[in-house]
């Protein structure tokens, strides 16, 4: 299952978002306000939204100033959240892609929540 968000201009060059997004402690100013998070160390960090389970995430890999890619670190279902970078004059756009390997039934419960949150996510970016 593959969701992608919108895609949205951050006033600062890729260079520094690229940067940002490598560090763990970026994504709790990306996550909703009731987002309960919790750091590990650089690379891990977890998320609780609501009822769902807590979510831990690791940093999996990076391609400099074009992707972040974060990972799921255990849990009953492997995806990975792809931040796509790329440059648009003295700006950067930012993309959200969310790949998930989820049974039909379990896609059909999940899908709007999950895109709900990547665009929560990607309009947070402003705040980077």
């Amino acid at each position: 299952m593959t969701i992608e968000s919108s895609i949205t201009t951050v006033n600062k060059p890729i260079e520094d978002v690229f940067e940002k997004l490598t560090q763990a402690s970026t994504y709790k100013r990306l996550m909703p306000e009731e987002a309960s998070f919790r750091i590990m160390d650089d690379s891990h960090f977890s998320f609780k939204l609501g009822s769902m389970p807590v979510i831990p995430l690791k940093m999996e890999r990076q391609t400099p100033h074009s992707q972040v890619v974060l990972a799921a670190n255990g849990g009953n279902v492997p995806f990975e959240l792809h931040a796509n970078l790329s440059t648009v004059e003295d700006q950067t756009q930012i993309q959200l892609v969310f790949e998930g390997n989820i049974n039909p039934m379990m896609q059909m419960m999940v899908k709007k929540p999950l895109t709900q949150f990547l665009e929560a996510l990607v309009s947070n970016a402003q705040k980077l």
